[in-house]
């Protein structure tokens, strides 16, 4: 059983926390919510990387869209969220929102499956895999999803209710 206590912490700590970083394209506040011996697999390259590269790669990505001048916004709604206190395990729906500088808008959604563990009364993404599934992917699978702040549907499960 998952307990609302520890959601609301993985919500603020790491879900809220990355929204807010990757829209203000905060490449050390968006890194700050990584473990240094974290693993990033999938993405638009479709490979894996460790810390140093996934940094890399995502302070690079974030300094482009601010000399263009574009913004970028992402969302996320879940299909699972277990937790045991320490360790966790999300995976669930994006919604990436792109906006150019011209005013342009794109949407684009995708799965997502991370794991975070509470290091030092701190949680922290240590894997973290994301596809687009080559589009398939759509704003119905998100909407479908369960919002952010619904912390009641994962603190029973259909087991749990049986005992």
């Amino acid at each position: 059983m998952t307990d609302s206590t520890t959601l609301r912490e993985l919500n603020q700590q790491v879900w809220l926390a990355y929204q807010h970083a990757y829209h203000a394209r905060d490449a050390e506040a968006f890194l700050a919510l990584h473990d240094p011996g974290m693993i990033h697999a999938g993405g638009p390259a479709k490979r894996v990387s460790e810390f140093d590269e996934f940094a890399l790669s995502t302070t690079e990505w974030f300094a482009d869209l601010a000399d263009r001048g574009d913004d970028v916004a992402i969302a996320f709604r879940f299909t699972e969220r277990v937790t045991n206190g320490r360790v966790a395990s999300e995976r669930g729906v994006y919604r990436l929102t792109a906006t150019r500088a011209n005013g342009e808008h794109k949407a684009l959604h995708g799965h997502f499956h991370v794991f975070t563990r509470r290091v030092e009364d701190r949680w922290r993404i240590v894997a973290d895999y994301d596809s687009d599934d080559k589009g398939t992917v759509t704003a119905r699978d998100y909407d479908s999803a369960r919002p952010l702040d619904d912390i009641t549907a994962w603190q029973a499960s259909d087991l749990d209710a049986a005992d």
